[in-house]
């Protein structure tokens, strides 16, 4: 009996701090969410863009972090795998730049991996949130991404562009609806 008050007080004191904390930066809560949403939005109007600009953008991060590691690796006189872990990420940026088609199936894979962490993660999150009013739309956003990522990964390799960004649209989205929905619930005077 007194383990389970002890633990009533403690999931009520979570809840208090929680609600508390979403009261006090509402704000910046919804203005996070609206951000969220309208880059979904953006990236649902311009799914090849979106998807070319993620090939691109992960390309070039992938060149300047393997130069700047074979700098590193050369001057610190590092052993030899130090360098083919650089000569690596230089040659495949260049390739995710050169061959954007095959980059995109590589992106296609790891936002499949992705997107099933991120969705177990929301699940979780989801869970700690549960002493807060409204959690259920954190919820519904964890269970929408398991099953966005589990599409992809049933339709690979035949995704298209468009599928793939329309998947980062509706993630980006969802989120950042969930986020304004429990801000909005929590801020609202209690049933």
């Amino acid at each position: 009996m007194l383990f389970t008050e002890t633990v009533m007080i403690n999931t009520d004191t979570l809840r208090a701090r929680i609600e508390q904390e979403m009261r006090e930066h509402k704000n910046k809560y919804i203005f996070q969410g609206i951000l969220f949403i309208a880059l979904g939005i953006l990236a649902a109007i311009l799914p090849v863009a979106t998807a070319l600009s993620v090939d691109l953008l992960i390309g070039i991060v992938l060149i300047m972090s393997g130069v700047f590691q074979m700098v590193l690796a050369l001057k610190a006189k590092m052993h030899w795998w130090s360098i083919f872990s650089a000569l690596l990420s230089i040659t495949v940026g260049t390739m995710m730049l050169w061959k954007p088609s095959a980059g995109l199936l590589a992106i296609v894979t790891l936002i499949a991996i992705f997107m099933t962490l991120e969705g177990l993660f929301e699940l979780l999150l989801a869970w700690q949130f549960r002493f807060v009013r409204s959690w259920r739309w954190m919820l519904f956003a964890a269970i929408i991404t398991l099953v966005l990522a589990a599409i992809l990964w049933i339709g690979f390799p035949t995704l298209d562009i468009v599928y793939l960004a329309l998947v980062i649209a509706i993630n980006l989205c969802l989120y950042g609806l969930s986020l304004i929905m429990m801000v909005r619930r929590v801020s609202s005077p209690t049933p």
